[in-house]
């Protein structure tokens, strides 16, 4: 089955839903995206974009973005300089092409996705080279910085009890090396992609990043908690609690994280907001919080022996 072919106009307007569904029509025009479309390359910032240790499920969901092939997004706004999964150079070219825009005077927007292996570097290696050493190289000479998902932002899976690699969140890492760098954190798992949207466009509008909560999150998508907003508050407001998966009731009992999550599920859920945890029946995980990943995820109930859970 073949597809149509859209001309220029429809392909923009595309683009422009895209900008729209992000939250980024409030300072980023139609008439601007003419204009960003009339640019030349080296007219646009460079994006560099790294992994540390992480699943890459913050690159496939921003790559999977449905309003608009994310490719629009990037190449009418930006020059995605290096990304490790849709980059086509390898081995030596991706350490020269690196390096080569880091000695240099264009500047570029330095994203990194998953934690920072301080105690155990070799867990994390690039062109022989340990990540370690790339983010402070890359994060030095940066316009401005971007932590992709929960991992880079508060910690997440690789910073939960127990693990030996010192991971590092890319704040912390940049406090530890004395790099002072404007820096926005992004937390989800996965990162919703119109959140990196909105922040890359403000970025690249504005010459700045969005205004910033006291972790660095923008204002504009985690000012509130699940909670605040929840389609099940009024049943938590009369007090009427799901004993079980599945029965109906506000599900703090069986462990939501809606009160201590900051995000905006509620709104703006995943995959183009088709669903979220809490629509889906399911306790909020607080994937996008400081608690995740918890030791202790219970969502069991029984009225013989009920499981006291630590809220």
């Amino acid at each position: 089955m073949t597809q149509t072919p859209i001309n220029r106009r429809e392909a923009l307007k595309k683009i422009y839903r895209a900008i729209v569904a992000a939250g980024a029509a409030t300072f980023l025009s139609y008439r601007d995206l003419l204009a960003a479309v009339s640019q030349t390359p080296d007219q646009r910032p460079n994006v560099i974009w790294l992994h540390g240790t992480s699943c890459t499920g913050c690159s496939c969901s921003f790559l999977d973005i449905d309003y608009v092939p994310v490719v629009d997004i990037l190449t009418k706004f930006t020059n995605m300089a290096f990304h490790p999964d849709i980059s086509l150079a390898t081995g030596s070219q991706v350490t020269n092409i690196l390096e080569r825009l880091e000695a240099s005077s264009q500047g570029y927007i330095f994203v990194l996705e998953g934690g920072i292996p301080v105690s155990m570097p070799h867990a994390c290696v690039m062109g022989e080279r340990p990540i370690t050493e790339w983010v402070e190289l890359l994060a030095s000479g940066a316009t401005a910085c971007i932590a992709a998902g929960t991992c880079a932002a508060l910690g997440g899976i690789p910073k939960m009890h127990g693990t030996l690699t010192g991971s590092m969140t890319l704040d912390e890492f940049l406090t530890h090396k004395g790099i002072e760098k404007p820096l926005v954190s992004l937390p989800g798992c996965p990162m919703k992609p119109e959140h990196f949207v909105y922040t890359l466009l403000h970025q690249v509008k504005t010459g700045r990043l969005p205004e910033l909560d006291e972790s660095k999150r923008p204002l504009h998508f985690f000012s509130y908690t699940n909670h605040d907003r929840c389609i099940l508050y009024a049943d938590f407001q009369e007090k009427r609690f799901a004993r079980r998966i599945g029965e109906p009731g506000c599900l703090l009992k069986l462990g939501c994280q809606g009160p201590v999550t900051k995000t905006d599920c509620m709104i703006n859920g995943h995959n183009s907001n088709t669903n979220t945890c809490i629509r889906a029946g399911h306790p909020c995980i607080g994937c996008a919080s400081e608690q995740f990943p918890r030791q202790i995820l219970l969502h069991a109930y029984d009225e013989k022996r009920v499981i006291k859970k630590d809220f």
